[in-house]
């Protein structure tokens, strides 16, 4: 079945099936939720396995290595083996698609994805891995609009940000009431990169500017996920910052840092559902930074410096702080 098809089905109530792996790593048959489209006129890449199977999927669609990691498509290299259909294939070429398609989604619980010849969609760990009964998820697709610039017909035109304020309940502008906010712990979650530090400053600025209450009242957390995974003598070991990192390391004997294996996680769909969940999503076990106002006017004078339009106090502000900055290159 295509996925429009499945879609189509799904709204007359019926039921669907799929091949998925399982957590021993066999196939099994699995239910299929929540069939939807999730890019129109998106943009794809046919991947070339050694055994002659093409798969077109899109440039972050998450594939499985031999070594149960996962790569983006994009950063796949030439001879890489991954697993497909409960095999291992190698890599043999990766191929520009001129032609864009509609890029389609679809939910099983408890098993990992993978491309289906019928379509294309996009792995999502995060929705895998949640507590389905305590977490909603609103996935973004990139960096939301500057709402530092923007006007509030602009912002409740950008589908995404039109999106989380229905989310929340509370409304905007003129029409915002604090009490009728539906989710008393919004959480950020992007990656531990540039890109994602990016997104979640995008994030803050428009709960600062446009939905203060809940910033103002502590309902506004940033997740932390892991840095690194270190794997050594049969144990994983998550770490969020590379003091950890080299404070873990230096208990280490010389010969058990030979069989050290470091893995830097720059995304989180790096990382599987279970990954995702016991280090990020997990209340038992994550860590989230809650996101305050201490002094209203300072805050207010940061996000005009750094998103606003005036050029010159961002230079200014980049200048002073570039030796304090921990970049990511």
């Amino acid at each position: 079945m295509s996925f429009q098809e499945l879609v189509e089905e799904d709204i007359k109530g019926k039921k669907n099936y799929c091949y998925a792996i399982n957590k021993q790593g066999s196939i099994s048959i699995a239910p299929i939720l929540n069939p939807r489209i999730t890019k129109k006129n998106a943009q794809v890449i046919k991947i070339i396995l050694d055994n002659k199977e093409e798969i077109v999927c899109t440039p972050d669609h998450l594939f499985m290595l031999k070594d149960n990691s996962f790569k983006k498509a994009e950063k796949l290299t030439t001879g890489d083996s991954l697993k497909y259909h409960n095999n291992n294939h190698s890599l043999k070429q990766i191929v520009n698609v001129e032609e864009r398609v509609d890029v389609y989604d679809i939910e099983v619980p408890e098993y990992h994805n993978f491309a289906l010849a019928s379509g294309v969609f996009v792995h999502n760990s995060a929705k895998q891995g949640r507590d389905r009964a305590h977490q909603a998820i609103l996935p973004l697709g990139g960096k939301i609009l500057n709402t530092e610039r923007a006007r509030l017909d602009k912002i409740i035109e950008f589908e995404e940000l039109k999106d989380l304020i229905v989310a929340m309940g509370m409304g905007i502008g003129e029409t915002l009431d604090p009490a009728k906010l539906r989710y008393h712990r919004i959480i950020i979650m992007t990656d531990a990169d540039v890109d994602g530090a990016h997104i979640a400053t995008l994030l803050l600025t428009f709960f600062y500017r446009h939905t203060k209450p809940v910033v103002e009242q502590g309902h506004i957390y940033l997740a932390m996920p892991p840095l690194y995974k270190i794997a050594h003598d049969g144990k994983e070991i998550y770490v969020y910052s590379d003091p950890e990192k080299e404070a873990y390391l230096a208990t280490l004997t010389p010969q058990q840092k030979q069989k050290v294996n470091l893995q830097r996680y720059k995304g989180l769909g790096e990382m599987n559902p279970e990954q995702l969940w016991d280090t990020t999503m997990n209340p038992a076990t994550r860590t989230l930074k809650k996101v305050s106002i201490e002094d209203a006017e300072k805050a207010d004078e940061v996000f005009s410096t750094l998103m606003g339009a005036d050029v010159a106090p961002r230079k200014k502000f980049i200048q002073t702080h570039a030796t304090d900055a921990n970049l990511d290159i």
